[in-house]
């Protein structure tokens, strides 16, 4: 709990799988849980209810570990995930580097 509270704003929304880890998160901020072990990928009743896009992010991350970078030290770890967050959050951007040289030089 103080681990996903450390890093998840208050007033947040989670949607995890049915880990029991996450068995407390409700008490502290709104909870929705897919149950992957029940072949449940979506909520019917809430399309928006899924993980499918952080499991779409991890894939970014991992092709990125062995593809590009092929290894990861413990020291560089939060450097290459905020670079795989920058590519994940503008990945539907046409001209990127339009966009990096006008945040370098803005």
């Amino acid at each position: 709990m103080k681990f996903v509270t450390s890093f998840i704003r208050g007033g947040s929304r989670l949607i995890t799988d049915e880990y029991k880890g996450y068995s407390g998160v409700k008490k502290v901020m709104e909870h929705n849980v897919v149950q992957h072990s029940k072949y449940q990928y979506v909520d019917a009743d809430d399309p928006s209810i899924h993980t499918n896009t952080i499991e779409g992010f991890w894939s970014l991350l991992k092709r990125a570990w062995y593809g590009t970078h092929h290894h990861y030290s413990k020291k560089h770890a939060p450097l290459y995930v905020a670079e795989a967050c920058y590519q994940y959050n503008h990945r539907k951007t046409k001209n990127i580097w339009e966009v990096v040289l006008k945040q370098c030089f803005a």
